[in-house]
């Protein structure tokens, strides 16, 4: 098709161009660049931004910050950082970084969506390589933040870079919002974004929204996410005793704590995923035969999925493919976190536990409501403890 796509020229005049023609240039371009974009991820990848650390990471994540917004200015954009609303001097909080590309106040506005921190790593965990190297490996790259989140957030600016190279204006304006706490809770961003959607700030003039942080089905196609489950997180807490005691000494003889707790956090949800929390589902809506269609044309292949998330068993949670998918995306979910309290270092200890915390969620879908969410679930674990007949203090 033939379209017009604004050509930058020293005499300020357009010419009309096929897409097919810009998008052969865009392509090679990319090609062409592809080393230095690789080089720039690897810079970013070297920056531990861990937010769930901030004693340690907080100047990282600043860091982070300042060499995004570096190249935000360098290819001529408008950045500022923002302090973050909710820091107070005993908890400082990295700031939000706002920017943009504006090329025509008539055309429509994209706000990009990102984040620049990311989740703890180390070869202890199980990395083949230095997760903070990226490393290229099978032709692939792996490093942490390499796909959630430097990489995609970043990849907005390697965009404009191209447009402006290839002397083709963007066909909307481009605002950009990233933050550096998305991997612990977001603190601060819900604040700015209610701020500045206020008339004349940054955000009232968007038209769209981009969350430039999901993931493609497999590998061979893209996709657009244009939807996310909500959450609801959850901590049960059950103390038996104000110490640490000896199962040497005192075993057999009071109520253990984690005892408790494991009773009830397996009686959340059973090894098919049942949530056994009565009440959640009532609020989903029922799959009407229209959108069960929608997922014969999805491009899913259950094997690759399996091999590419490194599943150990022989199966899935479903063994139909579009079970598997709505399992995934519109059934409402209940994970299982960690528990806190509890030895978990290497080698034996034979600690009876004073206190424990357990950690879960579920991941919500539209009409269910997280108050009411919450209700249920309270209601469901003080129902569950009452059952035990335990004196200890949830």
């Amino acid at each position: 098709d033939l379209v017009n796509l604004p050509i930058q020229q020293n005499s300020q005049q357009h010419r009309s161009i096929t897409m097919t023609d810009f998008q052969d240039r865009f392509f090679q371009h990319v090609d062409d660049n592809t080393r230095l974009y690789v080089d720039r991820l690897a810079e970013a990848v070297a920056i531990p931004s861990i937010s769930s650390d901030l004693d340690a990471h907080l100047e990282d994540i600043n860091k982070m910050i300042d060499w995004t917004k570096d190249h935000i200015e360098r290819l001529g954009g408008n950045a500022r950082v923002m302090d973050n609303p909710v820091a107070t001097a005993e908890r400082p909080l990295p700031p939000i970084l706002l920017g943009d590309f504006i090329v025509d106040p008539e055309k429509k506005t994209v706000c990009v969506y990102g984040h620049l921190d990311v989740q703890p790593a180390a070869k202890e965990d199980g990395w083949d390589t230095d997760p903070f190297t990226l490393t290229e490996k099978d032709g692939k790259l792996f490093g942490r933040g390499s796909t959630d989140d430097k990489g995609p957030a970043l990849s907005w600016l390697w965009i404009v870079e191209a447009h402006q190279q290839l002397g083709v204006e963007l066909p909307v304006n481009i605002k950009i919002m990233y933050e550096g706490m998305e991997e612990s809770s977001s603190d601060g961003l819900f604040e700015t974004i209610v701020e500045e959607s206020k008339e004349g700030k940054f955000l009232n003039d968007v038209d769209f929204f981009c969350i430039s942080d999901n993931y493609w089905l497999g590998k061979a196609k893209p996709c657009l996410t244009y939807g996310l489950r909500g959450l609801a997180y959850f901590q049960v807490e059950v103390q038996g005793s104000e110490q640490d005691l000896h199962s040497g000494v005192l075993g057999g003889t009071v109520h253990e704590a984690m005892t408790d707790l494991v009773r009830i956090m397996g009686n959340l949800v059973d090894s098919k995923g049942n949530i056994l929390v009565d009440g959640i589902m009532d609020s989903v809506k029922p799959v009407t035969q229209e959108e069960t269609k929608m997922y014969d044309t999805i491009d899913f292949d259950m094997e690759e999925y399996k091999k590419e998330n490194k599943i150990i068993g022989d199966k899935l949670l479903h063994d139909d493919r579009t079970r598997l998918l709505m399992g995934r995306w519109r059934y409402p979910t209940l994970s299982l976190h960690g528990i806190e309290g509890a030895f978990s270092g290497k080698g034996a200890k034979t600690v009876i536990p004073a206190k424990v915390l357990g950690k879960f969620s579920l991941r919500l879908v539209p009409d269910q409501k997280p108050k009411e969410i919450e209700r249920l679930v309270a209601e469901h674990i003080k129902r569950d403890f009452a059952s035990l007949g335990s004196p200890n203090k949830l």
